[in-house]
């Protein structure tokens, strides 16, 4: 019987795991090195070239390690493909040749986790490969909202930051990683009644993920699920 799950193969090579997906160990070593190269990369269309190369490649991985197939993965490629040519070109003549290229990546964003928290609670057992996918869920789900952040400081009237500009994309990643984790250093505070709100929020999204998802895959680590119609 073919089984769906990453236990389908337990002697395969990682070729053969790559192709078939379920690999959210290197998935979350992508997305650790994509959050240094957002952190420290400049704001030259160049740098936003590269970082939109990061994250495409974060985003392709996730469709694939969750094996989304058929027609929505050509979708994405094909999407993706032509942001990032887009980029490469905004980036030559150094001019946006599109506005509203960075909001198109804060929906992928966004999109990201729901599609891995759709396949890792469908492993027919719990292994780590399911709560790797969890942690670059709850990862991406901090690169969401910091993209938000971010994107409000950009477009809105306030600044939104309740202490003084200037702002790094750094300020705004280390901000809501902070808020994600409830860790509540103080030294950023968000300014406008929006950015509270979605403060609020993430650190909600944040305390509620880790202590039932996140918690749950861990005390059933290593057991099989109860099998459902839907299922595979």
């Amino acid at each position: 019987m073919n089984r769906t799950g990453p236990s389908s193969a337990p002697h395969s090579t990682f070729a053969e795991r790559l192709r078939q997906g379920d690999t959210y160990g290197l998935l979350l070593i992508l997305l650790v090195a994509t959050y240094f190269v957002l952190a420290l990369a400049g704001t030259t269309e160049w740098d936003r070239f590269v970082t939109a190369v990061m994250f495409g490649g974060v985003l392709l991985l996730t469709l694939h390690t969750s094996r989304v197939r058929g027609r929505w993965m050509r979708i994405a490629v094909i999407v993706i493909s032509v942001t990032l040519l887009l980029n490469v070109v905004q980036a030559i003549i150094g001019d946006d040749l599109v506005t509203g290229l960075g909001y198109l990546w804060i929906a992928f964003a966004v999109a990201s986790p729901v599609v891995i928290l759709q396949r890792i609670l469908r492993h027919p057992a719990v292994e780590l490969e399911t709560i790797l996918g969890a942690l670059c869920a709850y990862v991406l789900i901090a690169l969401a909202f910091a993209a938000i952040y971010a994107m409000l400081q950009e477009v809105g009237s306030e600044n939104f930051f309740a202490q003084p500009p200037p702002y790094e994309r750094v300020d705004f990643l280390y901000f809501s990683f902070v808020t994600m984790t409830t860790t509540g250093f103080g030294d950023l505070t968000a300014s406008t009644p929006l950015g509270k709100v979605l403060v609020t929020l993430e650190a909600l999204i944040g305390t509620v993920f880790l202590v039932t998802i996140v918690a749950s895959l861990v005390a059933s680590f290593g057991e099989a699920r109860r099998r459902t119609p839907g299922d595979g």
